[in-house]
């Protein structure tokens, strides 16, 4: 066995005084931190170990909490986009009913714009079957007064007729 020296004792080998001082001295100060610090550290410990609890506690509750919430904002957020929907939706409708009433409106101006114009080429047709009717009694009355003034052949009445039609044709043009 190898024996290590130090100072003269050999630190591995067994001495019954020592052994007996250093229980003793163990002991003795076992006893000194029991009365005087033992309490203190149990208190500290206990301390130390209601506040980690604590803390594990309120971080559960916040953690709870912090779960409430989030589905309280999930919540609405799903409640938001459907408003959003619904808004989208009443918008649709909205331009729907605006677009068939521009179109019923731009239906109905160009209807009446129709009408009006029907209206403006029936006027004119009037006025210019009108004028045909004058321009035909002056040429009736013309030829009547020149069929008076003298006896006309067939001949000269055909000739006197064309005449009158070509008059008529020119001031229609």
């Amino acid at each position: 066995m190898n024996i290590i020296l130090a100072g003269g004792i050999a630190l591995l080998e067994i001495n019954p005084g020592l052994v007996i001082w250093t229980t003793i001295t163990f002991i003795i100060v076992a006893i000194i931190l029991y009365v005087a610090a033992w309490k203190k550290i149990i208190q500290a410990l206990d301390q130390r170990a209601e506040y980690i609890e604590n803390n594990i506690k309120e971080a559960e509750q916040l953690k709870k909490e912090a779960e409430t919430k989030f589905l309280e904002y999930q919540n609405k957020l799903l409640d938001l986009k459907q408003e959003a929907q619904e808004i989208i939706q009443e918008a649709k409708k909205d331009a729907e009913v605006l677009k068939e009433e521009i179109i019923k409106k731009a239906k109905e101006e160009a209807e009446e714009l129709r009408r009006r114009a029907q209206k403006e080429i029936n006027l004119a047709k009037e006025s210019a079957i009108e004028e045909i009717h004058q321009h035909a009694i002056e040429l009736s009355m013309e030829i009547a007064r020149k069929a008076i003034n003298k006896a006309l052949s067939p001949e000269e009445h055909k000739r006197l007729l064309e005449e009158t039609l070509k008059e008529l044709n020119k001031s229609q043009n």
